[in-house]
């Protein structure tokens, strides 16, 4: 990276990000993710790294939908256990209570 009359020449993993947060930990790429190298990343042309966090965008929103409705579906079998079981404890007692 270099600073000249008022312009910031940048390349590879030295960019405006690492100018202003600091270096990486090694062999991470950030804002990346997981799974991915420097060399792996920076290797691909501009176009190429953009379709690629495009790509593992969509691919984490998939798995948040995908968890969040397995969260709902236990969420709503619960409640309905919840219900059964409130219904057999009133049953009881009002069984118990005309007894």
């Amino acid at each position: 990276m270099r600073l000249a009359e008022g312009s910031l020449s940048v390349s590879g993993s030295n960019d405006v990000l690492t100018l202003a947060l600091g270096p990486e930990h090694p062999g991470r790429v950030r804002g990346v993710g997981a799974g991915i190298s420097p060399r792996q990343f920076f290797n691909l042309t501009r176009q190429q790294r953009v379709k690629f966090a495009d790509q593992l965008k969509e691919s984490v929103r998939i798995v948040l939908q995908e968890a969040t409705k397995k969260m709902e579906a236990r969420s709503r079998e619960e409640n309905l256990r919840m219900e059964a079981r409130t219904k057999q404890l009133v049953e009881a007692e009002r069984e118990h209570l005309l007894s």
